[in-house]
């Protein structure tokens, strides 16, 4: 209903767009050939889209709010939609009325929209659409591009993008971890620098694939004994496992976890080698974000594949 609302408000500019969201739109997103976003500003339905799955995907429908123009959505929004015809698409087109090429076409360039030609379907009697197409190659390198940017004024559920830690941690661990029954992880070695900042958490063989994210809280490091009667039964692994762990090291370290958050579905390593277009190495044990570009790039994109978002200048968006 929201999503119609949104689309039906364009009415008067585009005649006829109803009857395409009746016969096209919802039967698409029925039978998931087609997907559409609700972006919601502080509660409130601001931003639409629609997109074709397809190898010809097509962008259908993008309108943000006029006084959201020049808040980098429409950078966002693109790379949404470019993530979800990953996969599908060799290429991607759009149409859009002259006048709005005219005066946005730089922002069309950047993501690789070279240049537009006049299109054979015509929906504004007094205006001329226009057809701009990529290939998906090209408009997901832009898109990568613009990462960094993205950074910068995004974050994902209260999280940066991109920056923190990624840390290796064994499947049954990751899940009990997930479900706030592990708050403590053991590690021989950890710097307490990283005391407050997130960490994404990698479930490691046979999952191999980002499965959520979570705060470091306090980092304490003791002898073995120590710790373990401390922290023992939030680490959730038995005496002898820890034991086997620890070894003969004169200390470790307790790690404990705050604001955890599953992700809604986890992302595998090889998808996300595939979408930024670089083979990752899994993580032995822990990686700093910021000196490992390929990484940073990853996260970025399994974080953004979660679909919840938050303006650093402080506004709040969620679809």
């Amino acid at each position: 209903r929201v999503l119609s609302d949104l689309i039906l408000a364009n009415e008067e500019e585009y005649p006829g767009i109803g009857h395409w969201f009746r016969e096209k739109v919802v039967p698409g997103l029925r039978n998931e050939e087609r997907v559409a976003f609700v972006g919601y500003l502080n509660e409130k339905a601001a931003i639409s889209s629609v997109v074709k799955r397809g190898k010809n995907a097509k962008f259908c429908h993008l309108k943000i709010r006029d006084d959201l123009q020049d808040s980098h959505f429409g950078e966002l929004f693109f790379t949404l939609m470019a993530l979800e015809v990953r996969g599908f698409a060799e290429e991607i087109h759009f149409t859009l009325p002259e006048g709005l090429w005219d005066r946005e076409q730089e922002f069309f360039k950047s993501f690789g929209f070279e240049d537009a030609s006049e299109s054979g379907d015509q929906y504004r009697s007094w205006e001329t659409e226009f057809m701009c197409n990529a290939s998906f190659k090209k408009v997901w390198k832009k898109s990568l591009e613009r990462l960094p940017k993205l950074h910068d004024v995004f974050s994902v559920d209260g999280y940066s993008l991109g920056e923190g830690l990624l840390m290796s941690v064994r499947p049954e661990y990751a899940r009990k971890i997930l479900e706030g029954k592990k708050r403590v992880e053991i590690r021989r070695k950890f710097a307490k620098k990283w005391a407050g900042r997130s960490v994404k958490l990698y479930s490691s063989k046979p999952e191999q694939c980002i499965v959520g994210e979570a705060r470091i809280g306090e980092i304490v490091s003791d002898r073995p004994e120590r710790i373990w009667e401390q922290f023992g039964e939030d680490a959730c692994c038995s005496r002898e496992e820890y034991d086997s762990y620890a070894g003969t090291a004169k200390e470790v370290t307790a790690i404990i976890f705050s604001e955890i958050r599953p992700y809604s579905m986890g992302i595998s390593i090889s998808q996300l080698s595939f979408l930024i277009d670089s083979e990752l190495t899994p993580p032995q044990s822990h990686y700093a974000l910021e000196n490992n570009e390929s990484w940073s790039e990853a996260v970025s994109v399994a974080a953004l594949l979660q679909n919840s978002f938050r303006h650093i200048t402080p506004r709040v968006i969620t679809l």
